[in-house]
């Protein structure tokens, strides 16, 4: 079994937090299908999945020719009505070797597509973390940026961004093992990571809430890592002024594994232990909160009529 996926990651494009109510007619976008929604331990919602139908080249490392035909599924995913998602995702299943299917007949298996031809799984996963999408190939990028669009544009956000913020790609690949599950995620640039992985074959439904919930939490601390750079931290109290949307935004929503099946909280608990999300999380936020006190303290130590810090002598504050 071989499972396909991309989710894009960013800022909901709105000056504070989105209500939950309002969270659910975004994410409305099929009348009549309901938007599965939870408020513990953090407000999460999720869209009903919207289908679309390809038939075009399938990325192979191998550069092989290979054809897949059926369906994609998307959803649109907020958390704490802050952070948006488009993600979506296939599973690749062989099909007829020598012939293309009646269209029906793949419009009966959303969010899958099968192939058409020799083609390989193992290839057509390499080719895909490889990024080898030659043209008209495979693309599930276009399809999240195509979710997020879908919710940016309505009108009940104000579109006022209270900070700057990149959009992430996360690309990933589960396969399914006999064994024990691995999992290996890689930071390939400033945008783009890759994550792959091996999950037992019962495990496979459940790959698209872990994934989902690794790439916002990889979100949110290239973020604040980001926002922590910009912000020249030590330099005084304009730098605690620009980190404001850090603690008014952000610092509230890490709580990795808070959406993830338990069949698959074992992938999280190996990636805490490398790379380590939580132990970088932790060594920002300590950074961000000792410069507060710091800040604090400078501001509550009295001083005279000209600015000049008074020396405590025998309890009476006299100017140096």
């Amino acid at each position: 079994m071989l499972v396909l996926g991309e989710i894009r990651t960013c800022l909901l494009q709105n000056s504070g937090a989105v209500p939950q109510t309002i969270v659910s007619e975004l994410l409305r976008l099929i009348p009549g299908e309901p938007v599965w929604t939870s408020e513990r331990p953090v407000a999460h919602a999720v869209s009903p999945e919207l289908v679309t139908g390809v038939d075009c080249r399938l990325p192979t490392k191998s550069g092989a020719k290979s054809r897949g035909v059926g369906t994609v599924a998307a959803r649109a995913v907020v958390a704490s009505g802050r952070v948006l998602q488009g993600s979506t995702r296939v599973r690749i299943e062989r099909g007829e070797p020598d012939r293309r299917l009646p269209w029906s007949h793949y419009l009966s298996r959303p969010g899958v597509v099968e192939t058409v031809g020799k083609a390989e799984t193992a290839d057509i996963a390499g080719g895909f973390l490889a990024g080898s999408t030659p043209v008209e190939s495979l693309d599930l990028g276009a399809v999240s940026d195509r979710m997020i669009a879908k919710v940016q544009a309505n009108q009940k956000l104000d579109h006022l961004a209270p900070f700057r913020s990149t959009r992430t790609r996360m690309v990933w690949c589960a396969t399914t093992s006999a064994g024990p599950g691995r999992a290996a995620f890689t930071l390939e640039d400033q945008s783009l990571r890759t994550f792959e992985l091996t999950v037992p074959e019962d495990g496979l439904d459940a790959v698209v809430g872990l994934c989902e919930d690794l790439a916002l939490h990889d979100w949110v601390l290239t973020t604040v890592l980001r926002l922590v750079e910009r912000s020249d931290l030590g330099s005084g109290h304009a730098a605690i002024s620009r980190l404001r949307p850090v603690i008014d935004h952000l610092l509230h929503l890490w709580m990795p594994g808070a959406h993830v099946p338990d069949l698959l909280l074992g992938v999280w608990e190996g990636l805490e232990r490398k790379p380590g999300f939580t132990r970088q999380w932790q060594a920002v936020v300590t950074r961000i909160r000792d410069q507060l006190a710091l800040q604090t303290l400078v501001s509550l130590r009295p001083r005279t009529t000209d600015g000049e810090t008074t020396r405590q002598r025998g309890g009476v504050g006299v100017s140096p």
